[in-house]
Formats: C-alpha cells, structure tokens, sequence
C-alpha cells in the first residue's frame, strides 16, 4: 500500500508538470490553459517607472452621459446623482439643453458646465445608497501603469502629474467640444512646458499628448485630430477638408466603443425615452430629445437601421431626415413631448408656439449632426507620426435593425449582430464592406493602426484585462513613427 501511494503521489506530481499546473519547460509545451491574470515583464515595469520628457502624458476623454453637470451660478449638482424616484420638473428643465428659435446651436448659451468626469455613481434607493464604477476603473488601471493622476496629490517619488480626465457637457455639439478640448491641450501643454525647463532645463518642449478615449469621447478625439479647432462650415452642405491640425499636439489615439458610425439606441431613446438601468425612472424624450449630441451618434448603415414595417422592398429610413422626424413624430416632434416643452418653454403660451420652436431646434439638431458625420467619413490619411487604435466589443447581441409602425412610429427589435450591447462591432470599426463586395477586406475611412476585439460590454470594456494589457503596451512601450526615427529604435 504504501508503494501504491509513493507511485500514486508521483503520477499526480508528473501530470501537474505535464499539463502546466506549475511552471515547466514541459508543460509549458502541453498545456491549453487560458488566463485572465495579467503578468508583467521587466521591461513592462521599468516603463511603469519612467518619468520624462519622452514619456507622453495621457488624457482620458469620457462618453455620452459620463460627466457630472452643475449649475454654473449655484454649483448644484443636477447630473452625477441618481435615485429611484422620477426626476423632479426642476432637474429635467435644468438637464435639456436650451432651445432658441433661429439660432446657431453653438450660439445657445446653457447654465451648466461640467465639474468632473463620472468617476462613479451614486445610486439613492430608499434609504440605501450604492456605488456603481465609472471611469475610475479607466483612472485607476493607468495609475497602475505609472501615470500620475492629476487630481490626487503629487506622489513623492514622482515630479509631476502626467495623466488628465477631460470633461466636457456631453448634451453640446460635438465639434464645440472638440474646440474645448484644444485648449485644454493648450493650457495643460503650457503647465508641461514649465516642468519640463524646471526639472529637465528643456525650454519649449514640444510636448505630444496620447489619447484613451471612450465611446463618444472617440468622435471628439478623431474630429480633433482631423480639424483641430476648426468649427463645421456655415453652410451645413459643405464638408471641410481634413488638414489633421489637431494630430500637432497628439500621438497616440486608443479609442474604446466609438459609435464611428453611430448606434441605434441612440433613436429608440430619443422616441421612448432614456432608462439608465432597469427599474430606474425614465428621463423623458422631450428632454433628452434637445441634446444636439445624441442626433451626432444616429446610425448608418454601419450603425443599424430602420425599416418600416411591412415595406418589403427593404428600403432604410434616413433617420437624418426631418421629413422622416416628423413624419413618424419622434421625440420633438411628436404632440405629446408638449408636456416637457411647458417646462422648457414657459415664456410661450400655446402648444403650437411650443411646437414651432422645437421644431426648429430639432431641424438644426439634424443638420448638423448630418455635416459632422459627413465630415468624420471623408476618407484622409493622418500624418506618419499619428496613430490610431480601436478597441470593439463583439461579445454581446447589439440591436442592427427595428421596424417602425407606419402609423405610430413605434419601434421593435427586429435584427441583432456583435457587438457591446451598444455599439455594433461593425459601427465602431466604421466597416462599410456590403455582403457580396467580392472582397474579404474591411472597408473603412479610418486607417487604423490597429483593430483589437474584446470580449466585453460597452462599459465593461475598461474592466477588461485583455484591453488594458494592449493598451498599456500601445500607450507604453509601442514607438511611433516620429520616436522610432528620433530614438533609434530599430537597430
């Protein structure tokens, strides 16, 4: 007995070397295991360590709805606190976005700015309190690779804070936020620029920014690095030529679940309202329907599409039509987001005034998120010293497709296809190849220098090792063309 148990003990030893369940020249020739642990290199921790010049500093641009919004004059939170309970008439008329009959959107002033990014949410149930994550998850992951958080204190073995959060009013137009953007670039490369002559005795530095960009920040970091601060032409039938002006101040662009092409919630909310989670209160359409940023995430054809049900010559709804808008009577333009226009519009009397006014706003809403689609489409190749990389989820089944009721322009799922549950795995790729092209290659505007997959939803894409694991080595350790020639990297 006591041989059988030597001999038994010794089987078990030889099979866990053999199939890897300790480490093994052997086994590691045999094993299929997979992990989601993440190991670093020595060469991966000394980068964590760097601290210089040659290191870029990183900013973190967030997605629709992932900034808390405050009252400007009161420093009243009106976006970054939710609870079970319908929003108050007080919060939904300060959370839409101004309307103002005949004029320019970027015009309309608002009384609410940004205060941060939504790092995490609090949730008031009754009298419990939870705590969901937001963009710390992205904070902390970066802090882990070495970047210093710029708002924490300095840490002592580190001379400066090299990693900013970007936020911006996601309810504005997309182009206005991308000017924004510039001059934060401008202010924080400023603030480098000092260190960098105190520390390093570089005068005028030219300080290169990368990008972690998520969701609808990606539109703002590519329209950026395609027009810099340029704002769309007058004439919202003209699209301005790409001069890559804003690729001056960037390197590196990571965009993670980037509607490229737009997503189809984007409609369904803006027709039935917006849900945060199930069991929440709903957030009216003729509120959320005034975001002229929700109208510049609409499908193509990349995007999802819209059918009427019962047409069977298989025709897409061209959901940047006003026609189309009124025709089906969403959101403003349908009679019954009169209840919220009230609220919005109290200086006018009558629901036709009402009506007159949101109409124009939804026509001007429409047009331009038109011309900023149109622009970010136009094929254009970015300087040598720019790069660009795309993270996807195609793990989740993502609407493509609804049927609208041809008399009440209600919408049902009808079709699904990969992606993170909100942004279809063909959308963020901007993939425009057609069934039968005869070719098996991709077909998009965006040279991508390169095309990850996650197996994650939309915002599960930061908790994901295997995104931060290429992220950190792009962001990292991955040289562009302009460091390769300057630093000698390929020898």
């Amino acid at each position: 007995m006591k041989s059988f148990t030597l001999f038994f003990s010794f089987a078990a030893l030889a099979a866990a070397l053999l199939f890897g369940c300790a480490p093994s020249p052997v086994g590691s020739y045999q094993s299929a295991a997979t992990y989601d642990r993440v190991l670093f290199s020595d060469t991966a921790k000394e980068a964590f360590r760097f601290q210089g010049p040659e290191r870029n500093p990183v900013v973190v641009i967030h997605g629709f709805l992932g900034a808390k919004l405050g009252n400007a004059k009161s420093c009243e939170m009106v976006w970054g606190k939710f609870s079970a309970r319908p929003p108050a008439a007080a919060e939904l008329q300060q959370l839409a976005h101004p309307m103002i009959l005949g004029r320019p959107l970027r015009e309309i002033p608002t009384a609410l700015v940004p205060l941060s990014i939504l790092d995490e949410a609090d949730v008031e149930v009754g009298m419990f309190n939870f705590t969901f994550p937001g963009y710390r998850t992205a904070i902390d992951q970066l802090v882990k690779a070495g970047y210093v958080d710029a708002n924490k204190p300095l840490p002592k073995d580190r001379k400066y804070a090299d990693l900013f959060s970007f936020a911006y009013d996601w309810r504005r137009d997309l182009p206005e936020t991308a000017e924004r953007l510039h001059r934060f670039l401008l202010k924080k490369r400023e603030e480098l620029q000092k260190i960098y002559e105190r520390e390093y005795g570089l005068k005028d530095y030219d300080v290169q920014f990368d990008i972690v960009a998520h969701s609808m920040g990606g539109l703002v970091a590519r329209y950026y690095l395609m027009y810099g601060d340029r704002d769309l032409p007058e004439d919202p039938a003209k699209v301005p030529v790409p001069d890559w002006s804003g690729a001056k101040l960037v390197d590196k662009v990571i965009v993670a679940g980037t509607p490229n092409d737009g997503y189809l919630d984007t409609l369904t909310e803006m027709v039935e309202g917006l849900k945060m989670v199930a069991g929440a209160p709903v957030y009216p359409s003729g509120i959320i329907s005034t975001f002229p940023s929700y109208y510049q995430m609409l499908p193509g054809a990349g995007g999802g599409e819209a059918v009427v049900k019962g047409d069977d010559s298989g025709k897409t709804l061209d959901l940047f039509d006003y026609g189309v808008w009124v025709m089906f009577r969403w959101g403003l333009a349908n009679p019954a987001a009169d209840a919220q226009l009230k609220l919005l519009l109290p200086g006018f009397y009558t629901a036709a005034e009402r009506r007159v006014v949101a109409l124009d706003h939804l026509k001007k809403c429409l047009a331009r998120a038109r011309q900023f689609r149109a622009a970010l489409a136009v094929p254009s190749r970015p300087p040598d010293d720019v790069m660009l990389f795309l993270f996807a989820g195609d793990a989740v089944e993502t609407a493509y497709r609804v049927e609208v009721d041809p008399r009440s322009g209600k919408l049902t799922p009808a079709g699904f296809s990969a992606g993170d549950g909100k942004v279809l795995a063909t959308s963020a790729r901007f993939d425009r190849t057609r069934r039968g092209a005869g070719l098996p290659f991709s077909q998009s505007p965006i040279y991508w220098q390169g095309v990850d997959h996650v197996a994650a939803a939309h915002m599960g894409l930061f908790s994901s090792n295997d995104f931060w694991r290429n992220v950190r080595y792009y962001l990292l350790q991955f040289p562009t063309v302009a460091q390769r020639e300057r630093y000698q990297l390929n020898r």
